[in-house]
């Protein structure tokens, strides 16, 4: 026996060893650093980022369109067959001094050879430069929509996080508590089972505490599977391997004082990118009927041709020609002006829906901001409830030891603790989960 003392120390210390690296490997997640991460790796809002990159994209490639334009066609090839011709006599007129050109009817024939036709082209647009700018103006709105669109995805994203981490929050707290019913419960088993030995309790009432345990433990494991699956949601959204381990702080409940309405307006009407996003469909419906007002303007462009047919003899080898290119619609029989009033009505559509967006806002702001406060009553509600239940069952525990109360009545208020315990959590769920709702409702990542 004094050989194995040594021995057991020895396990001990290695597994206290063991446990403190295995907690050490479980780094603690803090909500800021958790939004932090989702921003920079989920992989939706890279996805979302693309979008912007695309729309800058289209912008540049835009802006090309101001320069000279070249173009160059070619072709060149052989004939399946000759092409046979006549020039008839005097087709190319009749003069005095020389008669008619030709004096007769020539025939002529192409040998089946290798001939090509090359043309080529450099225009500079000049009165297209105005739709040019409103054409740009039109893309950077889209850039800017985009930009909104990510903004948005960004706050979407960190509410998300936030209310996934009061999740994993509440239920890692609920999982201590059901440690602590079940460590309660082992404690009332051993002393029914003593007092059972003893013949001063009911077989029934040991089997009545055993079967309370196996209830909790299967509820505790239902937790574990449960914080397990969050964790794992979590991760995905934080745009890293699902197994990756961590545990969560518990979140200090925010003080009445921080919320604040008439703030929450100001605030709200700032940040929220729908506003934003309403704000600049708007200016593009203005931009877009501005772009088909342009269109009665000619298309004019200085141009330069060159043109040429080698390997053909009896053509012409090199055209050049310098000039003004004329593109124009005069008659278009009310279709342009059609158009534009289509455009200016959708433009007071996007001035109703603007105006229209400020007061959703506005109204999900107060809709969030009075469901935070319900949830803040009834948390305070609930702690009081469950420190009450709490201390009922404490007394009534030491009453049962002392022989004073009947172990019925001690399962029926652990019964009560814990349905106050799950009643608390629930509300502290419920605050947590109107946090983050008022929160997203401001327009805060």
């Amino acid at each position: 026996m004094q050989r194995s003392k040594p021995i057991k120390w020895a396990l001990l210390l290695g597994a206290l060893g063991l446990l403190a690296r295995a907690q050490d490997k479980v780094s603690v997640l803090t909500i800021d650093d958790a939004v932090a991460l989702a921003l920079k790796a989920n992989l939706q809002l890279q996805s979302t980022v693309l979008d912007v990159d695309r729309a800058r994209e289209g912008t540049a490639a835009l802006k090309t369109t101001r320069l000279p334009q070249f173009q160059i066609y070619a072709l060149g090839g052989e004939t399946l067959r000759p092409i046979d011709f006549t020039i008839p006599k005097g087709a190319l007129g009749s003069y005095p001094a020389t008669g008619p050109i030709p004096a007769q009817s020539s025939s002529i024939t192409t040998a089946q050879q290798f001939s090509g036709f090359i043309f080529g082209q450099a225009s500079q647009p000049l009165s297209q430069q105005w739709k040019i700018r409103l054409a740009l103006i039109s893309s950077r709105i889209s850039e800017d929509l985009a930009r909104e669109r990510l903004r948005r995805e960004r706050q979407d994203t960190a509410q998300s996080v936030r209310a996934l981490y009061y999740q994993i929050a509440q239920t890692q707290t609920q999982i201590e508590s059901a440690e602590a019913m079940e460590k309660y419960l082992v404690e009332l088993q051993a002393d029914t089972d003593r007092k059972l030995a003893q013949l001063t309790v009911l077989k029934g009432d040991s089997l009545a505490v055993r079967a309370r345990l196996s209830q909790q433990r299967y509820q505790l494991a239902n937790l574990r599977d449960a914080g397990k699956t969050q964790k794992e949601s979590l991760n995905r959204l934080l745009g890293r391997d699902l197994e990756t381990e961590f545990s969560v702080e518990v979140q200090p409940l925010a003080g009445a004082a921080e919320i604040d309405l008439a703030a929450a307006h100001d605030i709200a009407l700032r940040e929220r990118p729908e506003i934003a996003e309403a704000r600049l469909q708007t200016k593009k419906a203005e931009t877009e009927v501005r772009r088909q007002r342009a269109e009665y303007i000619p298309d004019i462009s200085a141009s330069f041709t060159y043109a040429s047919f080698p390997n053909v003899s009896f053509a012409p080898q090199n055209v050049l020609n310098a000039g003004f290119l004329l593109q124009w619609q005069p008659f278009d029989w009310g279709q342009k002006r059609h158009k534009t009033q289509a455009l200016r009505d959708v433009t007071k559509q996007s001035t109703l829906a603007e105006r229209d967006t400020a007061q959703q806002i506005l109204l999900d702001v107060n809709t969030k901001f009075r469901a935070l406060a319900e949830a803040r009553m009834l948390l305070d509600t609930s702690a009081l409830a469950q420190e009450a239940q709490r201390e009922k069952l404490r007394e009534m525990t030491n009453q049962y030891r002392e022989k004073t109360a009947l172990l019925s009545d001690v399962l029926q208020q652990e019964g009560a603790a814990v349905q106050a315990d799950s009643e608390y959590q629930s509300a502290v769920a419920a605050f947590w989960k109107a946090k983050a709702n008022f929160d997203r409702a401001l327009g805060r990542e």
